[in-house]
């Protein structure tokens, strides 16, 4: 215990693999915009439909 490596899941950090999201989709139309690192995808609106987009 205390050593930091989790529960053995993926390591965070590293793209898609566990880590943060690489891109901001719209659930409504599937709109996708390059995520800008430091800006959540949810305070981002899809320009077509202006529904709050997710993380991918």
């Amino acid at each position: 215990m205390g050593r930091g490596r989790g529960m053995g899941g993926p390591p965070q950090g590293l793209g898609r693999e566990g880590g943060a999201p690489t891109k901001c989709v719209c659930p409504q139309c599937g709109y996708e915009a390059t995520k800008e690192r430091g800006t959540p995808c949810r305070s981002m609106k899809c320009p077509k439909c202006g529904v709050q987009l997710v993380g991918a």
